[in-house]
């Protein structure tokens, strides 16, 4: 028997670990996914969203845009159907009594929030860390849309 043989047992604890480091990386990378804020571009005729669950939303969906002075936390988001709360940050689809089906990209506490009623799909609350940016936002989105 040579002196640098593995045994079944090294082997299978060898796998064990690799797997493990595997998902831990997988677990961590989600949740820092997860709890960045998305980043939103307007364009001439749409609004893309880049995050989990993102998407882009042409303007002739969008039935109003308001901004809400209460931050998501202080509304009833109801419960998560398919989505994330990552430190803070909540994305994806909710469902409540008095809100409906939504899709959030919102920071809890952060306020004002940004709600995008749409005619075919969801309304989107979206709200970053700083009040400012989610207020410079509302502002372009108007803009564009009333140039169209």
């Amino acid at each position: 028997m040579s002196r640098f043989s593995i045994s079944k047992a090294n082997t299978i604890g060898i796998i064990g670990i690799i797997i493990t480091v595997i998902v831990l990386i997988a677990v961590s990378a989600v949740l820092i996914y997860g709890a960045k804020e998305p980043m939103v571009t307007v364009f001439d005729n749409s609004v893309q969203i880049k995050a989990m669950y993102g998407l882009t939303i042409d303007f002739s969906d969008i039935t109003d845009i308001s901004l809400i002075e209460k931050s998501i936390s202080d509304m009833d988001v109801g419960t998560r159907v398919n989505g994330a709360d990552v430190f803070g940050t909540l994305q994806g689809h909710f469902k409540s009594d008095t809100l409906g089906e939504t899709l959030l990209f919102v920071r809890l506490n952060s306020s004002p929030t940004l709600r995008i009623e749409r005619d075919n799909g969801k309304d989107i609350y979206l709200s970053f860390s700083s009040g400012e940016k989610t207020i410079m936002l509302f502002n372009e989105l108007n803009t564009a849309m009333n140039r169209g």
